[in-house]
């Protein structure tokens, strides 16, 4: 097979595994308003308002993560300027806590959740 030949399959084949492979693990969609990321098999939505943080966890199939004997830490990096929030366990698949620094909402944030049956860690970019 000529090198011409080989060079046109491979990216036949590419082309047609490429949709599987994003199929796979689906759209992160928020379900409410907030940025999402996908760590260790979990998915983290993070919602910021100006004095709240909430961090919803749900499985690699959306299915809600019960939360009760977990805890979590975020820190949030905006402007040069770095604030770490504490957030505890409030309803089944939800970590809450108090944020002060302006522009968290936007800002990069460092995610971690322990007491789940596997330590969860992510980050999420800042946002412009």
């Amino acid at each position: 097979m000529s090198m011409k030949k080989m060079s046109i399959t491979s990216w036949i084949i590419a082309g047609l595994l490429l949709p599987l492979s994003v199929m796979a693990d689906g759209v992160l969609t928020p379900k409410h308003g907030g940025r999402m990321v996908e760590a260790d098999g979990s998915r983290l939505e993070l919602v910021t308002t100006a004095d709240k943080v909430d961090l919803y966890v749900t499985d690699h199939g959306n299915h809600p993560v019960a939360v009760k004997s977990a805890s979590a830490k975020v820190v949030f990096l905006v402007g040069g300027k770095k604030e770490e929030v504490a957030l505890q366990a409030v309803e089944d698949n939800l970590l809450s806590g108090k944020v002060t620094l302006a522009g968290s909402d936007k800002g990069a944030a460092v995610i971690t959740v322990e007491g789940l049956p596997k330590r969860i860690s992510a980050r999420l970019p800042a946002q412009k």
